[in-house]
């Protein structure tokens, strides 16, 4: 979507500063109710902190302002990504799960879906959407493009559209003011038949209804509610809450959004962001103004030379103005002030190499990984080199390509045997000799658990009615009896046995972390199953192992037991945080999985443990 319209120069600046100035309100107001999941009421006489704090919504923000004062409309999302792990230390949830795919080699899309089952629908992308609304005024198709980029660092389809969705709203909101008339543009930007959707059109739909804000909530929740306080499914839902009920009144949006709970720093911030942008600095009540302050309060290691909201704004219509400029969008700024050129590095180097993964990036001893190599802008013909670590077999590991932009599938045979299987496997893949372009690309390494057996009890404890009435029906399971000696006296022994009663190598490949049984057994109904995994370490030191469990288990670390519980709840990530200390070399672990419902889920990582303990860095 195009457009052929003015836009004062004056008029832009008022409205970016009343966004940035929201986004700050939001965040301030929202921020210590952050995680709770309650119905809040508060008086309005006590919305605002003392000092105010930092907040994510805004600190990644204000570095893409970095990336693309230095990248211009040219930027990458490796671009963003570099910028972040220099500049920004956040390491919890979905920002966690990047900075670690990152490490792995694993780049942008595939950095938000690798080993992020539970937080790649998170808040983290949808509450960086306003920059790109903001840089690329009247432009939402292209707002919506650079909201791909960084939204895929560390998400998936739902939260990315939602981005999608917010950064087409900012882009538009400079020419249109009613709130219901942009979502209405640009909720096509959500997956269709997603619960983002459903629940995002059910809380206009409640309003339209006249359904109080509570039961609107209500309603949202009942649908398809959603456990984690900071998942987008539910509070992008709030945040619309929040800007129906609020009536176009900035206090009462933030209320509204507050009452609904939940991530209600990024509900309020996105909401008042949106209406500040709509009332421009100007008509923001000053009472609200004055207490917010121009203060540029950052929780990130990058600082910018002013460390003001009205320089922020500045700095962004700045930036707006150059793209504008450049990209040649159809909207014409009029009455800016005269700018610097944009650097040389707003031009888009004329090759560019990526790798695609056809599946999960990840391999076992003797698995093949398909990926494809694009080169697009390519000019003369060129070569193809691909390597990779010792003991990989490439095919094709080089090849020739013709002008243009070019899509060659490249499989990756992992090594049929590995003493150790290190985490990381890193391949580079090079194009041309002369000047060449290069990227690396990483897979990552599936851990291998050696299965030492299925247990379950089949018949009743003597004495217990209840097992001896239901003994036709079930087989029965205990944490506390031990079907092998614990700690486990001779596992080769119990893994060669179960070996050979399987009839295959009784090894189960954990993926993103997942112990998945299905692999290797189909038993119905409770059992016990043991099993093991070495971990090396190249010296001492002390992590957390984060365990993901929905049914009891037993953890053992070098024959030592660690934790046991006989809990039954519902499977996240971080379930339960065990801080051991790996000694240098080898460290076996084993652990006694209990399933005595329909499904097992049981995930095994290892984190450093260097900070809170539910980071995932």
């Amino acid at each position: 979507m195009e457009l052929t319209v003015n836009l004062s120069y004056e008029q832009y600046l008022d409205k970016v500063l009343g966004g940035w100035i929201g986004k700050s309100m939001g965040g301030a107001v929202g921020t210590r109710f952050e995680g709770y999941k309650g119905w809040i009421e508060i008086d309005p006489a006590e919305m605002f902190p003392e000092a105010m704090p930092p907040n994510d919504d805004l600190d990644l923000q204000v570095l893409w302002l970095k990336v693309l004062e230095e990248k211009g409309p040219a930027l990458t999302s490796d671009d963003l990504a570099q910028a972040w792990l220099d500049g920004c230390w956040y390491p919890f949830n979905e920002y966690g799960i990047f900075r670690r795919n990152w490490r792995l080699g694993i780049h942008p899309p595939m950095s938000g879906r690798f080993g992020n089952q539970f937080w790649e629908n998170g808040m983290g992308c949808p509450i960086r959407a306003e920059i790109w609304g903001y840089v690329f005024p009247g432009a939402p198709d292209l707002a919506a493009h650079y909201a791909v980029k960084d939204g895929t660092l560390d998400h998936t389809e739902q939260s990315v559209g939602a981005e999608m969705m917010l950064a087409a709203m900012s882009s538009m909101a400079f020419f249109v003011s009613d709130v219901r008339r942009l979502a209405a543009m640009f909720i096509h930007y959500l997956p269709a038949g997603t619960p983002i959707a459903r629940m995002t059109r059910a809380a206009f739909d409640a309003y339209d209804q006249g359904v109080p804000l509570r039961a609107a909530r209500d309603r949202i929740m009942a649908m398809e509610g959603f456990p984690e306080a900071c998942d987008s499914q539910v509070n992008v839902p709030f945040t619309f809450l929040g800007l129906l009920y609020g009536g176009n009144d900035l206090q009462e949006t933030m209320l509204a959004a507050l009452r609904c709970g939940y991530d209600t720093d990024c509900t309020l911030a996105t909401a008042a962001a949106l209406l500040g942008q709509i009332l421009g600095a100007s008509r923001i009540p000053a009472a609200l103004k004055e207490a917010v302050g121009d203060e540029l309060v950052m929780g990130i290691e990058y600082r910018r030379a002013e460390m003001t909201l009205t320089a922020l704004a500045r700095d962004t219509a700045r930036v707006g103005v150059l793209i504008n400029q450049t990209l040649s969008t159809g909207v014409t700024i009029t009455g800016a002030p005269a700018m610097a050129a944009a650097p040389a590095a707003w031009t888009p180097p004329p090759v560019e190499v990526s790798v695609e993964y056809a599946g999960l990036p990840t391999a076992a001893p003797g698995e093949t990984v398909e990926v494809t190599v694009a080169v697009r802008g390519l000019l003369k013909a060129a070569h193809v080199t691909v390597t990779g670590p010792e003991g990989w077999t490439i095919v094709p590991a080089t090849f020739s390509i013709a002008p243009g932009s070019t899509r060659t599938p490249v499989s990756l045979y992992a090594p049929a045997y590995a003493e150790e299987w290190p985490m990381r496997q890193l391949f580079h893949v090079r194009v041309g000799a002369a000047e060449p372009v290069e990227t690396t690309f990483g897979i990552a390494s599936s851990g291998l658990w050696r299965f030492l057996g299925v247990y379950y009890d089949a018949l009743p404890e003597p004495g217990n009615a209840l097992q001896r009435q239901r003994r036709f029906m079930q087989h029965f399971v205990s944490l506390q009896r031990a079907y092998l000696p614990e700690p486990v006296v001779d596992p080769e022994k119990e893994y060669q046995h179960w070996s050979h009663a399987l009839g295959r190598p009784a090894v189960v490949y954990s993926r993103e972390n997942e112990i998945d049984l299905s692999q290797l057994i189909g038993l119905r109904g409770p059992y016990c199953a043991y099993l093991t995994r070495t971990l090396f370490a190249h010296e001492e030191q002390t992590v957390y192992l984060i365990i993901g469990n929905n049914d009891g288990y037993r953890l053992y670390l070098n024959s030592e037991l660690v934790h046991e519980t006989e809990e039954c709840l519902w499977w996240t990530p971080f379930n339960n945080i065990h801080p051991v200390t790996l000694r240098q070399g080898a460290n076996h672990i084993v652990v006694k999985l209990l399933k005595r419902g329909d499904d097992l889920r049981f995930t095994f990582g290892v984190r450093a443990r260097t900070g809170a303990q539910g980071q995932n860095a």
